[in-house]
């Protein structure tokens, strides 16, 4: 099978045949952002300037995106000779680390200063790049309009983005985005809609659930917050408050230790000693009617979003990010 010939940023690139875009292009000294290199994480979304990317390229992108040609270097496989470019869809923004707190023993919240220009959801998500070109993705718990972008970092012994965090007070960052399909609709006040998450996949799910009783969401909201331990169930007052607050709001945490969940609930936050798709499924929502958002671990989002689906949610109305850790490279 012949090569096939890529023009990016004017300059020609062969590619081995089923060989993926990012990769020829990184083969041959060709600089792209890239994380997770699986099509979850967006950072190598390019343009195609000439020819057309495979239908498979631009599954999960935005539509906005799809009609300028955008599509995932990671996932394309070219078909026919292309010219590419990188997407200018995608807003960069200098920002700088504006405060650091520790939520727990292996959680950060860090706060950074948001740009006048970036325009978000609550729920999506960011591309933060330190000095260094070290870049990683981080949730928005923050709703628009903050002064603030709020993201939980999960600590990470040796991390080259969570360890630099810990501190970076007053250090200026990069910002690429927004990206993913996690926010709140607000056209929708009455309908239920069901949150679960493990670890820092709580951030997002915060966030909706903040724009959604900012906006006055009506319908009943079920937050569900899972982790193996204690220590790693965070911000428990915080939920705790806005339950207080929100009589449409109920917010459980999910752990494996009996004693410790008696010990860990809060009046608004219970605790339960059940594994997190157990609570899920035992819920009396009604799933057909639901919004559904599930964060976090990937094999975790992966097996609910299959549940949650066969209990009749509708697939359009399932929306997954999850955690993903970075890619190795050759």
């Amino acid at each position: 099978m012949s090569r096939l010939l890529i023009h990016f940023r004017g300059q020609p690139f062969e590619l081995f045949p089923n060989e993926t875009l990012l990769a020829g292009l990184e083969r041959q000294g060709a600089a792209l952002p890239a994380f997770c290199r699986t099509g979850v994480c967006q950072t190598c979304v390019l343009r195609a300037t000439s020819g057309r990317p495979p239908a498979r390229s631009q599954v999960g992108l935005q539509d906005s995106w799809l009609e300028q040609g955008c599509f995932l270097a990671c996932q394309c496989v070219p078909e026919q000779p292309l010219e590419v470019e990188l997407c200018d869809a995608v807003g960069c923004f200098d920002s700088r680390v504006a405060r650091v707190e520790p939520l727990s023993p292996d959680v950060l919240r860090v706060e950074l200063e948001a740009p006048a220009a970036l325009a978000y959801r609550a729920g999506q998500y960011l591309h933060v790049e330190r000095e260094g070109g070290v870049a990683r993705p981080y949730s928005l718990a923050s709703v628009p309009g903050s002064p603030r972008l709020e993201l939980h970092v999960r600590r990470i012994a040796g991390g080259a983005m969570s360890a630099w965090f810990a501190s970076a007070l007053g250090e200026p960052v990069r910002l690429r985005g927004p990206f993913g399909e996690c926010f709140h609709f607000d056209q929708e006040p009455e309908r239920p809609l069901l949150l679960a998450g493990s670890g820092t996949g709580l951030a997002p799910l915060l966030g909706i659930v903040r724009a959604a009783l900012a906006a006055g969401h009506r319908g009943p909201i079920h937050l569900y917050h899972g982790s193996a331990s204690v220590e790693g169930l965070y911000l428990r007052d915080e939920l705790a408050s806005l339950a207080a607050s929100a009589p449409n709001l109920r917010v459980t945490c999910s752990v494996l230790s009996a004693a410790a969940s008696v010990e860990a609930s809060r009046p608004g936050c219970a605790v339960l000693a059940q594994p997190l798709d157990r609570l899920i499924l035992d819920d009396p929502l009604d799933f057909s009617a639901c919004r559904v958002y599930l964060c976090g671990n990937p094999d975790l989002v992966a097996r609910l979003r299959q549940r949650v689906y066969l209990s009749g949610a509708p697939r359009s109305r399932i929306h997954c990010d999850p955690f993903v850790a970075p890619a190795a490279t050759a």
